[in-house]
């Protein structure tokens, strides 16, 4: 028995016809024939074009949103930076108000420092007074080789000699004070006069004050001008006074202030 041979099906070839029909008066039309592969390319071609066209869509979407995000954020960093900004400006000019105010401060205590370094300057000048009171005064020279002061006169005025010095007599109840601040030198016994007072001014200039009274100071201790150191007693009226510059007698009278 033979076998029957089947018929072979026959694959029938598509095509596709596109007709594009002309807008111009004469109404022609073109026609363009696309067998099956060319317009499966063309359909997948199409399908990836809007497929990337969805695409670009979409990250345009998500890069305007978080471009917007970040412009938000900017705003709010820049009203916070404005913020910050007044915040410091308000710092700023309350410490520039501290500042002047502590340099006007420090200025003010530069100058009252100034003042009192002029006041202890002035004040360690023995230019005061040596005696509470009045007094008469008598000037006289001091030569170590004598026993006696000399008192000055019109007639040995020209012919005595020995270190410049003034008799100061004052009543009693009077007291024997600092003519300058300074500090105690030497406190000692004196063979004219019975003791001796010498204060270092640390300016160069020394006072000498020799009275046969009790000194009330003692070496190296401060004193202050118009502090006591002898009491002026009826046994010890007489205060012999001196003052030396860089090591040098001086005449009192020239330094120091008399009243009355």
């Amino acid at each position: 028995m033979s076998k029957e041979t089947k018929p072979r099906k026959h694959r029938h070839k598509r095509h596709y016809t596109f007709m594009v029909i002309s807008g111009d008066s004469d109404g022609s039309t073109k026609r363009l024939h696309l067998d099956h592969f060319r317009t499966q390319v063309l359909a997948y071609t199409a399908f990836i074009i809007a497929l990337a066209i969805i695409c670009y869509i979409i990250y345009s979407a998500i890069t305007i949103r978080s471009l917007r995000a970040v412009n938000s954020d900017q705003k709010a960093q820049i009203e916070q930076l404005k913020t910050d900004s007044s915040t410091l400006e308000a710092s700023n000019d309350e410490l520039e108000t501290k500042i002047q105010q502590l340099s006007a401060a420090l200025n003010q205590r530069l100058e009252d420092e100034q003042v009192s370094a002029e006041e202890a300057e002035n004040m360690a000048i023995p230019s005061g007074f040596p005696l509470t009171g009045t007094a008469s005064m008598t000037p006289a020279l001091d030569d170590p080789n004598e026993t006696k002061v000399t008192q000055i006169t019109e007639e040995n005025q020209d012919t005595a000699t020995g270190n410049p010095i003034v008799l100061l007599e004052a009543a009693a109840g009077n007291s024997v004070i600092a003519a300058g601040s300074g500090t105690i030198q030497t406190v000692t016994t004196d063979v004219k006069f019975g003791n001796m007072v010498t204060i270092d001014h640390g300016n160069g200039y020394l006072s000498i004050y020799r009275n046969s009274g009790d000194p009330l100071v003692t070496e190296g201790s401060q004193i202050d001008k118009g502090d006591i150191i002898f009491v002026i007693t009826d046994d010890n009226k007489t205060l012999g006074y001196q003052i030396q510059q860089d090591e040098q007698y001086i005449n009192p009278e020239d330094l120091t202030e008399i009243n009355g």
